[in-house]
């Protein structure tokens, strides 16, 4: 009897585990179906099963996200820092490159044009008279009023320039941009991110003097919009405790300050150098 008992139970308890196995595998099966088939519109941004609903969120980032298009030239506003009297002597370095109706951007100046200036050439860019500074330099005391002027020009420009602008490009009254190879590098960066860019001298102790890691102004000084816009709502505070310091390297510290470091982009030259001037010894690069 003993025998035929335990029989009887062995075979109870694996009908048991047969009924469990097939209720496992119908809920299991069950499980899939919904998953596969039913769509809670509640729930059409899960994220619990991302292999299995890969098609519908791809079209769906495909029809939400707007591509940017490529920047160009108009996408580009140029500060450039001049004065009165410079600009009778230096004017023919911008209009060698400007490019009228083309190119967007001002020449600061720190008084209104006189003499062969006037009346004011159409092939230059048109100019602007940099903002009176005199408040700032009562609490400050810059080694040269000159230095918060150009950096305050940053300001300048960025109040007169919103609609499309991507890149800040902010340079001297005799730095030459080649403008085609400059929108072909900028495409190259998110413009919507901090970026500033540049590149240090080719003269050792150029950087020495002030900075490995600035752009120099004379080469020219990129920056993103938003950073640019980071550093105007920064413009105050950043002039007076750099107010001492170097137009570029004033730059570069306040930059530093928001988090911003240099971008180094070759092809930037500063030309602080004497005698040949020839560029054959340097890389070929777009800019």
């Amino acid at each position: 009897m003993s025998s035929a008992a335990a029989s009887f139970k062995f075979h109870a308890m694996t009908e048991k585990l047969g009924i469990c196995k097939a209720l496992l595998v119908s809920g299991l099966l069950l499980w899939v179906i919904f998953v596969l088939f039913f769509k809670d519109p509640r729930c059409s941004n899960s994220k619990s099963f991302p292999l299995l609903r890969t098609e519908t969120a791809s079209s769906s980032n495909s029809t939400s996200t707007d591509t940017p298009s490529p920047t160009t030239l108009k996408h580009i506003a140029f500060g450039l820092q001049s004065s009165e009297k410079t600009y009778h002597f230096r004017r023919a370095y911008i209009e060698a490159w400007w490019r009228p109706k083309k190119t967007k951007g001002y020449v600061y100046l720190d008084r209104p044009p006189t003499g062969n200036l006037l009346p004011w050439s159409r092939k230059s860019p048109p100019y602007r008279i940099n903002d009176d500074l005199s408040k700032l330099f009562q609490v400050v005391r810059p080694k040269d009023p000159v230095m918060p002027r150009m950096v305050h020009g940053i300001l300048e420009l960025f109040r007169e320039e919103h609609e499309g602008v991507r890149w800040i490009v902010m340079g001297d009254d005799d730095t030459i941009f080649f403008v085609d190879n400059l929108v072909d590098v900028l495409s190259k960066y998110d413009h919507t991110k901090y970026f500033y860019i540049g590149y240090p001298s080719e003269f050792v102790l150029s950087n020495y003097w002030y900075s490995f890691n600035q752009a120099f102004g004379g080469s020219g000084i990129i920056l993103s919009y938003p950073l640019a816009k980071a550093l105007v709502q920064d413009m105050d505070r950043c002039l007076k405790t750099y107010a001492s310091l170097s137009a570029d390297l004033m730059t570069m510290r306040c930059l530093a300050d928001i988090g911003a470091d240099l971008t180094p982009q070759k092809g930037f030259h500063q030309i602080d150098l004497r005698g040949d001037l020839s560029v054959s010894c340097h890389l070929i690069l777009k800019i």
